[in-house]
């Protein structure tokens, strides 16, 4: 099985150098433009009142193209890159169609390529998770870019995605400062997220997340025991999480503690 994924490591990259789906921030600018939300689109304020609706709306966009690029890279380039590392598989495929026909060719050959196919969209698979977090965040700061909001990115290999109004007043005031991080999913290693925010010893720190499963033990754990609010969809707040004053939805958080601390900046920084 190690020479099997060997290979097919070798023909996902040939794959990808001859056609590669585009970088995550060129899919996200694709997706603003596509669902119309871009400069000058709307005002600040209506972007801040609409944060909710316009990150679903981004967010969903987002994975279509991602899907359509995806389509033009590896439908035609799976089948051609097996075709050139397995001649032997094919060559007995053409053989079962002169003997047996097209299906029984098609049989054949799908179940002595399994092993390879399997690789195949693991790998694509793999590299749709190991881009979603990041799309998630560019679309976040996509919209706060079209609120004039304040906000300073941080080093990828650091927990905290961003520092609203920047990384100066985490050493000025962790008080007036707000601290958000991105999660696409609570499913695995959210606890090592949580434990390095929590470590930051700042009052106001937000986990947002695009998991539609989040649980009563996440709330328990995140907001009880690190004392981090959680921010998702404004359906699942309204459906699952009402009166839990921890959980807040995306339009909640840009109209109330969002816009509550640029008054606090405004004044701290006149």
């Amino acid at each position: 099985m190690s020479e099997v994924k060997d290979h097919i490591r070798g023909v996902m990259r040939r794959i990808r150098q001859t056609r590669a789906v585009p970088s995550s921030r060129e899919i996200v600018a694709q997706a603003f433009a596509n669902v119309g939300v871009v400069e000058g689109s709307a005002s600040p304020e209506t972007v801040v009142s609409h944060f909710g609706a316009l990150l679903r709306g981004v967010w969903t966009e987002t994975l279509a193209v991602l899907e359509r690029h995806e389509h033009e890279t590896y439908a035609t380039g799976i089948p051609r890159g097996l075709a050139e590392e397995y001649p032997e598989k094919f060559a007995e495929a053409e053989k079962e169609v002169a003997r047996k026909g097209f299906a029984a060719g098609v049989v054949q050959l799908f179940g002595s390529l399994y092993p390879q196919l399997r690789e195949c969209f693991l790998s694509v698979a793999q590299g749709r998770k190991t881009r979603g977090g990041k799309d998630f965040e560019l679309q976040e700061e996509g919209l706060l870019r079209m609120a004039e909001i304040p906000f300073e990115e941080q080093e990828s290999e650091h927990r905290t995605d961003i520092m609203l109004p920047d990384s100066a007043m985490y050493h000025r005031d962790r008080n007036l400062l707000m601290v958000v991080s991105a999660k696409r999913t609570l499913r695995e290693r959210w606890a090592e997220v949580a434990e390095e925010l929590f470590n930051l010893r700042c009052p106001n720190v937000y986990l947002f997340t695009a998991d539609e499963n989040v649980s009563a033990r996440h709330v328990e754990r995140i907001c009880g025991q690190y004392g981090i609010y959680l921010v998702v969809w404004d359906d699942l707040k309204a459906r699952k999480f009402a009166d839990e004053s921890s959980v807040l939805g995306f339009t909640q958080w840009a109209t109330g503690p969002l816009a509550l601390f640029q008054e606090r900046w405004r004044l701290a920084l006149s």
